[in-house]
């Protein structure tokens, strides 16, 4: 039967990686975010700039480290310019988490409970969304799984190797995301020492010094490195955005974006939803089983309590901040699907449950699949990006140099990312002419209701090409004849 069950789940983990896959291709870049990100690793990989990472051509993106930006630029200098490439280095993060999860569950509890607790990982919602997308937070969490499987290693099984790995690791977060990458596992590793009275082994197994001085020889560098090329990196991000992001509500000195302002305790909302559908699993099983659940926190290795503190800590940790997104929910995963299984198996039910759990992790693989119908079949209700739009503009065969302008309309990260950066705008008819005056044919991305802000005979020297609806509005595409060009120039 164990042998049937591990057949079954190594079809459903692959039945999971393969609805991953077809979303991460089909599923266009969406704004702002992904779209974002997804941009920035473009001009890094245009640019040449490994070193600071772009909001826009000359315009530095202080708020993030560079480590996913290096890897999505990587990617799409092997396999292109696309959605699949840039996103490739989440979904190999994301599937080294569950190796490292598998491995660790593997050598403590067997194969079968390591491999319950793999598919209740890869079919969390929160998890799934975060494999194979382009964020910072898929190298956050594989950083800070690496930092809570190389800490239970080296400290509880004293391997010497770990210990060191353990420190490269919070290097890597560094780079990753910064010092929350210390911050949100270190939490949960002193409380765990603090309460097993594990002061001693902590001193002995961790190689402190020569530790210390990996997890700066990776990071520091860099850090200074930007600061002597971009000056006030290190204050906009060490303060701004580790401190005042917190600590602010509707903090105002985001360059990037906006202040989250969230009810106190959100974040826990979102850990009910991002851990779907296990948490009605949980829910059901505490209810039919509240009589019969034992005090299963008491073992000679501390293992279910590392494990709850590995995934409460942080969210408690948010708790009182206001601004928060569900992302911060992403890191507490790895240890919740520890946790998670080993707590119900000491119960007595997860063991019995074992297929249920099986056909319960396919559920977000099906969401997935559904979402990437919509996404094709009606994206004028679930999507917002500017592909349509580019993808009508490239279909012109716009020769070298010819640029695609929007008119009153930011630039959206995905038009930029599609276009590969040749995307301008203009608020005004005197800055459309000032872009017109190159004398060549470009096109002109306008919204119907905004044709009449534009003079009738500058607008009759254009030709309608398609009727194009994008980002939840419509457009329209148009060709500037280079007529209109030396129209404005004598205007």
């Amino acid at each position: 039967m164990s042998r049937l069950f591990l057949h079954n789940a190594v079809c459903a983990l692959f039945f999971l990686l393969v609805c991953r896959i077809i979303s991460m291709c089909f599923i266009p870049l969406n704004d702002v975010s992904e779209a974002r990100y997804a941009e920035i690793a473009r001009k890094m990989l245009e640019t040449g700039n490994w070193v600071t990472p772009q909001h826009d051509y000359g315009v530095p993106f202080w708020a993030k480290p560079p480590l996913s930006t290096w890897l999505s630029a990587f990617s799409m200098k092997l396999f292109g310019v696309n959605e699949f490439a840039v996103r490739l280095p989440g979904l190999l993060l994301s599937l080294a988490v569950l190796w490292l999860v598998w491995s660790l569950a593997k050598k403590h509890s067997g194969s079968l409970i390591a491999m319950i607790t793999t598919l209740v990982l890869a079919g969390t919602l929160y998890f799934f969304l975060d494999a194979g997308t382009v964020m910072t937070d898929p190298s956050l969490v594989f950083c800070v799984t690496l930092v809570m499987v190389s800490f239970w290693y080296a400290l509880v099984d004293g391997n010497k190797l770990w210990s060191y790995v353990f420190f490269i690791a919070l290097g890597l977060g560094l780079l990753a995301k910064g010092p929350v990458a210390v911050v949100l596992p270190g939490m949960p590793l002193f409380f765990w020492v603090l309460l097993r009275n594990q002061w001693c082994n902590l001193w002995k197994r961790l190689p402190w010094i020569k530790g210390i001085v990996i997890m700066f020889a990776i990071a520091l560098p860099w850090y200074i490195w930007a600061e002597v090329r971009t000056p006030g990196f290190l204050n906009y991000f060490i303060i701004g955005e580790n401190f005042n992001r917190f600590l602010k509500p509707g903090w105002v000195g985001d360059k990037y974006g906006y202040a989250h302002r969230e009810y106190w305790g959100m974040i826990w909302i979102y850990a009910a939803s991002g851990i779907f559908p296990w948490c009605l699993l949980g829910l059901a099983w505490f209810i039919k089983c509240r009589h019969n659940v034992r005090k299963v926190f008491h073992d000679n290795d501390g293992w279910l309590i590392y494990f709850f503190l590995c995934t409460v800590v942080p969210l408690f940790f948010f708790t009182f901040s206001s601004n928060i997104i569900y992302t911060y929910v992403f890191c507490s995963l790895p240890a919740f699907s520890l946790f998670f299984v080993e707590y119900w198996d000491r119960v007595g039910v997860m063991i019995r449950a074992k297929n249920l759990v099986l056909r319960l992790s396919l559920v977000v693989g099906v969401i997935f699949l559904v979402a990437t119908l919509a996404f094709n079949i009606i994206p004028e209700v679930v999507s917002k990006t500017q592909k349509p739009v580019v993808a009508a503009w490239l279909k012109q065969h716009p020769a070298a140099g010819d640029s695609l302008i929007y008119w009153d309309y930011k630039t959206e990260f995905s038009a930029q990312f599609y276009a590969r950066g040749k995307v301008k705008f203009a608020f005004s008819e005197k800055e459309l002419c000032h872009l017109l005056t190159n004398h060549r044919e470009d096109y002109l991305a306008i919204n119907p209701s905004d044709t009449k802000e534009m003079s009738p005979i500058l607008l009759n020297k254009m030709e309608l090409i398609q009727h194009v609806y994008a980002g939840d509005k419509p457009f329209l595409l148009m060709r500037i004849s280079v007529a209109a060009s030396k129209l404005c120039a004598h205007a």
